[in-house]
């Protein structure tokens, strides 16, 4: 986008509100997978089954964590990039979503091909994910 060009609100919001969505499915799913309880999945009986699987960690660390940090990373980003933050920041916010969305097609095909069990919470968080490479995408300007 041009410099004095005017922005419309909702393009501004669309990266900031999709992290605040993940932020929440990313809590939620820590909150279940520390405290050790069920998760709510209505309709659906595999959410259990995929966070307490071997590939809901790496190591000793919850994917979930880690998707917390990746979507409160690409929040401060995305928010100092339309604060008037440099342009290099529009590069990083597409490289950590390429690689959240990258990481969310490997989940996924474990959810559908090994784990064979579908949780729609890590289906929301991909769907996010998809979104906000898409919007970094028209980020960039090129």
């Amino acid at each position: 986008m041009a410099k004095g060009e005017p922005r419309k609100i909702w393009t501004d919001a669309l990266t900031p509100g999709l992290c605040l969505l993940g932020v929440g499915v990313s809590s939620y799913l820590l909150w279940v997978r520390l405290g050790g309880s069920s998760a709510l999945c209505t309709g659906f009986g595999g959410c259990d089954l995929v966070n307490a699987s071997r590939y809901a960690q790496i190591g000793t660390i919850p994917v979930s964590l880690l998707g917390l940090i990746g979507y409160l990373a690409i929040l401060g980003f995305s928010l100092w990039r339309s604060w008037g933050g440099p342009w290099v920041l529009s590069l990083l916010i597409f490289g950590m979503a390429l690689g959240g969305f990258l990481y969310s097609v490997y989940l996924t095909y474990l959810e559908l091909f090994v784990i064979f069990a579908v949780c729609p919470w890590c289906v929301a968080s991909a769907l996010f994910m998809t979104g906000i490479l898409a919007d970094s995408w028209r980020g960039l300007d090129i």
